[in-house]
């Protein structure tokens, strides 16, 4: 298996040399896992564990992941704790902890960062996770099958791996639309809260943007090598490569994210996951997201978006449309912009551009002309 690296119209491959490197850095940076009795962790404070006399550093995850074990809501969490402070939120967790681990057998798993030792999962115990030499050897089989160009592999600080590979001898367009053409693919994850999954991939060939298609319907997950898992993870990944790798629904999804106009509440959540990611200003993004020029034009009419609530900013139109928003988030994550980020940021941006894709209703898709 070689991936000689290459462009092609803007299409970039990683070395051989490079995705052994990964790998490496992969399997190194394996979480530890260690299955432990519920009764005998316990939350002291935000973001640390107390286990067997010693203190532990927990994620935010992780404890949104305690929090569900014992059943915990997650939003009335948020709430109690802003109402109540931290303290009586440990307190809460300890007292349902303790009801929950009434029952002698509970036990839960740790997923520990190797390098730093922090908890960065808490999984019930009967939760399946496919080691990294697994994935590893099932992906580069996959990859090698489906003759694929890998375009990049991220370790994230978890120890959760993804892997973009496109399809270059599968070339689509979208039917009426210039310049609107991709390269197939798959992105593979192994990921330490939802395991192994397999979900499309988008090269678009013009500007070289990458998409993590995470919320078609054709993303697989395999939640175990026994024979029957991995029958029906194989014959569902053959019907995606018979395709082409093209996602089902595509071509209506992106005419209508075309058609449709963003909400000013879209365009700044998609601003401040740039931020969030990036660190820069809101002035350095205006070419990817003109969440600026927006507001300024709102101010210009007279109205101050600063005053809207969520709810009235899913009711004002931007400029933008959907799709060209989706593609500024997913140029930003795929081109060396000359601003500091970080691979694992890369890849959220572009799983984010593919959830606001496959978003069932956009803010402004059912507005229609009224007499009133």
């Amino acid at each position: 298996m070689t991936y000689i690296r290459k462009e092609r119209r803007s299409f970039e491959t990683i070395s051989q040399s490079e995705y052994d490197r990964k790998s490496d850095i992969a399997l190194k940076n394996q979480p530890i896992r260690k299955e432990v009795p519920l009764s005998s962790i316990e939350v002291v404070k935000d973001g640390v564990l107390s286990y067997g006399g010693s203190l532990i550093g927990l994620s935010e995850n992780a404890l949104k992941d305690i929090c569900k074990i014992v059943g915990f809501p997650l939003t009335f969490e948020k709430t109690f704790t802003k109402n109540f402070g931290e303290d009586a939120r440990r307190q809460m967790l300890s007292k349902l902890k303790t009801a929950t681990a009434l029952n002698k057998s509970a036990t839960v798993t740790l997923l520990l960062n190797p390098e730093t030792k922090m908890v960065v999962a808490v999984h019930k115990t009967k939760h399946r996770l496919i080691s990294h030499s697994a994935f590893l050897d099932t992906t580069t089989s996959l990859i090698d099958q489906y003759n694929l160009d890998v375009n990049n592999f991220t370790v994230n600080s978890d120890g959760s791996l993804i892997i973009n590979a496109s399809s270059p001898q599968n070339q689509f367009g979208i039917q009426g639309l210039k310049d609107e053409d991709f390269f197939g693919g798959i992105t593979f994850s192994n990921e330490i809260q939802r395991g192994f999954e397999v979900s499309p991939f988008l090269h678009r060939i013009l500007c070289g943007n990458g998409m993590i298609g995470g919320g078609f319907e054709e993303t697989l997950r395999l939640g175990g090598l026994d024979p029957k898992m991995s029958e029906d993870f194989f014959v569902q990944l053959k019907q995606m490569g018979d395709r082409g790798f093209k996602p089902m629904g595509l071509e209506s999804r992106i005419k209508t994210a075309i058609e449709t106009p963003a909400s000013l509440y879209e365009m700044r959540n998609a601003h401040e996951s740039l931020t969030a990611y990036s660190g820069v200003d809101t002035g350095a993004l205006e070419q990817w997201i003109p969440y600026a020029t927006t507001n300024e034009r709102f101010r210009g009419a007279k109205m101050d978006p600063l005053l809207y609530s969520d709810e009235q900013k899913k009711r004002a139109k931007t400029g933008t449309s959907i799709w060209d928003m989706i593609n500024g988030m997913t140029h930003f994550a795929s081109h060396d912009n000359g601003m500091r980020l970080s691979d694992e940021s890369r890849r959220k941006l572009q799983k984010e551009a593919g959830l606001l894709l496959t978003k069932k209703v956009y803010d402004m898709q059912n507005t229609v002309p009224s007499p009133y």
